[in-house]
This record gives C-alpha cells, structure tokens and sequence, in this order.
C-alpha cells in the first residue's frame, strides 16, 4: 500500500496547487489576498496577468488529469477517494476556465482606460484616490472616492470617503477640510464634502 501511494505523490501536489490556488485567490477578494502593494492602479495591472497565469495553470491541471490518469489511479487506492479527486478537479476546472476567459476578455477592453478608471492625486496632507467602477451595458457606472494611507513595506489602505454617479468628465482637489469635485460634463457642477475626519493613523 505504502508503495503505491507514494508512486506519485509529486502528480496529486502540482494538480491540487495548479487547480486550488488560483481557485481560493480568486474567492478572496482581492488580488493576491488584498495584498495593496504600490497603488490600486499597479494591483489592477497585477490582477490582468494573474488571470492569465491562473488559466495557464488550472488548463495544466486539467491536462495532467487527463494524461497522467493511470498514475492518479495507481496513487489512490479507494475507488471513492479516486473518483472525488479527478470529479472535484474536472468541476473546479470548469468553474474556472469561463470566468477566466471573461476577466481576460473584459480586461482587453478595459486595459486602455486604466487612467481614467484609476485617478490619484496627492494633497497637502492627504492622497486621494478616485477607482471608476463601469460594468458598461450590464449596470450603472460609479466613483468611488478614497483617502489613500501608506502602510509599511510600500503597501497602501482605503478609506471610503464617497460614492458618486458616473461623471464623463470630472476634477478633484482638496482645499483645507474639504473635497471638491467638480463635473466638468455638467457646466462645472461642484460636489463639496467634508474630509475633517479622513486621516492616516499609520504613515511610512
């Protein structure tokens, strides 16, 4: 029994890391498990080449399973233990690889608007970032305005400070306690709103 489970013990570790991994970093939340390292836009960047690399390592997973079946076979001895194996890994790859394809699809086309998807500027005393959500024809577009705060090791967290409907064209600056942001689109509309209470306890 000892020999056969340790027949290829290396086949079951690369499939459960190749299908697993990338399974629960996606279900976190936040890329690599809200890392936040150097700015939203860099992590945005980030997120783009991690869905590919993910895709790369689940469609190895799934041509391990395939090619390397007899081996699996050989390493498990209870036909149950065999079968969830290859079944949970067949279903997991299936989960994955289509929502994949879609981040990859969306992040083509969303890839040349990053600046305006991700607006930061850095004031007196505070840095404040703007990230546009605009799921395009599928829901309402929105701002969302932050206080950004430096943490050690050049990592970054984000204070909500507003939520605003979509603006085509817009500006943001801080004067003293407060943020004004100014629609461009509509004759210079100003939003103003106070941000005496958004400070950074921890700086670098």
């Amino acid at each position: 029994m000892n020999q056969k489970i340790k027949k290829a013990p290396s086949i079951i570790f690369i499939i459960m890391v190749c299908l697993y991994l990338p399974f629960i970093e996606s279900g976190f939340g936040g890329t690599l498990w809200g890392l936040n390292w150097k700015s939203p836009m860099f992590m945005n960047q980030l997120s783009d080449k991690l869905r590919l690399l993910k895709l790369i390592l689940v469609t190895l997973a799934v041509a391990l399973l395939v090619i390397k079946r007899e081996k699996i076979k050989d390493t498990f001895n209870n036909t149950i233990i065999r079968n969830i194996f290859i079944v949970s890994g067949y279903l997991v790859a299936a989960v994955q690889i289509p929502l994949l394809c879609l981040g990859i699809l969306f992040e083509g086309i969303s890839s040349s608007n990053l600046d305006y998807l991700h607006k930061e500027k850095t004031f007196i005393d505070r840095t404040i970032y703007v990230g546009t959500a605009d799921p395009g024809a599928m829901g309402k577009a929105y701002h969302y305005f932050y206080l950004k705060c430096q943490l050690p090791l050049n990592r970054y967290e984000l204070e909500l400070i507003k939520k605003m409907g979509w603006m085509y064209e817009y500006g943001f600056e801080v004067q003293e306690n407060n943020l004004i942001v100014t629609d461009k689109s509509e004759k210079g509309k100003t939003h103003i709103f106070d941000v005496t209470n958004f400070t950074c306890n921890v700086q670098t």
